[in-house]
């Protein structure tokens, strides 16, 4: 993938309009703050983005031209929304236990409905970047340096902002007793993750030779210590395993095999030093034990809310339900129920698991788990077959490590960074663009299939 010269901005065929769009995608995914109630900012923009694009489908008589790899990447993308909305009205035969705070939004099926247009926003936001991408360079480029300078905005901020909390002044970009940084965020462990997404593009961004300088050794150097003082255990696994899947990708075959054997070798010794077999054998005992703790500590939202609580919750609710999950959504709904919480706390308000894909596994099934990880997985694919650097694939790959390691699918920046690695794979200065992979009339494909 050798680099060219630098993309060039024309007035013409780069409009005002289209650079805030893309200004506006790419520096808003670096907070979850900016929000309209429960309704971050660049949902709106993405159910915007979504309508439009119906819009103008329906108005060219149905007719669109698609890249071949973008449309099977939605199409897969509709599959499993349409999957998940099935089950969400089988959901109904449930006896739903609300909270308090009972909104419209999170009725049964209206919550579902809700993730539904979530992820298609999200999902439309993604193919029209990388469409934009596909077509002009200048545009991969310009929102490659928003997306980097903006997150390090953010890191500096999380600087600044340390002196501040250390003398008790005010937390801003710095909150707790051990000082950690969030950024724009709300907390250090999903700041972490998006840390990572900075640094593997900025990465990108050298290796196009499209910023250089000591500019970017001071940015590295202040990201890594965002990253270090985000205190993000999701963060450091991630990277960990990250790490594992590089070697493995990059290695031979009697490379692989020997790295396979020895990561077994290894999962075993760790299964039994540290215990992780005694816990599967106490599973039971340990959760009567979270039961008791629960009431003795009900008014400790941390205990009996969010991830704690989702950690005995969640395992009860897969094995109850393995194939149709309980409702896209439903886990606030029905966390109450007996059968899942058992004898641990009622809780009277809204509570989400906050376990990323193993949470969306009690709402889903497995079986739609595995075919929303084959979306996640898919641009990674095309990429692969690309043979493209290892810096631009590893872009591609983030996304679902993130929301492995308990990023919820609503955020916002692991999906422009898979639109930015798509756009690393397909932008104009690659070779063997239109003659390798040909763009599809949608209609074409629609007539195919009836």
């Amino acid at each position: 993938m050798a680099s060219r010269a630098l993309p060039t901005f024309s007035p013409d065929s780069h409009p005002f309009g289209q650079r805030i769009l893309v200004f506006a995608f790419a520096a808003l995914a670096s907070t979850i703050l900016l929000k309209i109630g429960q309704v971050q900012y660049l949902e709106v923009i993405n159910l915007g983005l979504m309508l439009s694009m119906v819009i103008a489908f329906v108005r060219r008589g149905y007719q669109a031209t698609w890249f071949r790899p973008y449309l099977r990447i939605g199409a897969l993308y509709a599959l499993f929304v349409l999957a998940a909305l099935a089950l969400a009205v089988a959901s109904l035969r449930f006896d739903f236990y609300v909270g308090d705070d009972l909104t419209p939004l999170r009725r049964p099926v209206v919550v579902s409905l809700a993730r539904a247009i979530e992820l298609m926003g999200n999902v439309s936001m993604m193919l029209y970047l990388a469409n934009l991408f596909r077509q002009d360079a200048y545009w991969l480029r310009f929102a490659m340096r928003v997306y980097f300078w903006v997150g390090v905005a953010s890191g500096l901020y999380s600087v600044l902002s340390y002196p501040l909390d250390v003398a008790g002044i005010v937390s801003l970009g710095v909150y707790s007793d051990s000082h950690r940084f969030r950024g724009f965020y709300n907390e250090g462990g999903p700041y972490g993750l998006y840390v990572v997404s900075l640094i593997l593009v900025g990465i990108a961004l050298y290796r196009k030779h499209w910023e250089r300088g000591p500019k970017m050794i001071g940015a590295f150097g202040l990201l890594t210590i965002s990253l270090v003082m985000s205190q993000s255990k999701a963060a450091y696994g991630a990277i960990l395993f990250f790490s594992v899947m590089g070697i493995f990708l990059m290695g031979s075959l009697s490379r692989k095999l020997a790295m396979l054997l020895g990561a077994g070798v290894i999962a075993v010794i760790i299964f039994q030093a540290t215990g992780v077999a005694r816990l599967i054998v106490l599973y039971r005992t340990q959760s009567a034990a979270y039961e008791r703790a629960s009431r003795m500590r009900r008014t400790d939202a941390n205990f009996v809310y969010g991830r704690v609580a989702g950690g005995f919750i969640v395992p009860r609710m897969i094995a109850a339900h393995p194939l149709t999950g309980i409702g896209w959504g439903n886990y606030g709904i029905l966390r109450n129920s007996p059968e899942y919480r058992g004898a641990s706390q009622f809780v009277p308000l809204a509570d989400e698991p906050g376990l990323g894909l193993l949470g969306t596994a009690a709402d889903l099934g497995l079986p739609l788990i595995a075919l929303l990880l084959i979306c996640l997985f898919l641009p990674a694919g095309y990429l692969r077959r690309r043979r493209v650097p290892f810096y631009a694939l590893s872009v591609a790959l983030w996304q679902p490590i993130v929301h492995i390691f308990g990023g919820q699918l609503n955020l916002t920046y692991p999906w422009i960074a898979t639109a930015l690695a798509l756009g690393l794979a397909y932008c104009p200065d690659q070779p063997s663009l239109t003659s390798e992979l040909p763009v599809v009339p949608l209609s074409r494909r629609i007539e195919a299939t009836l």
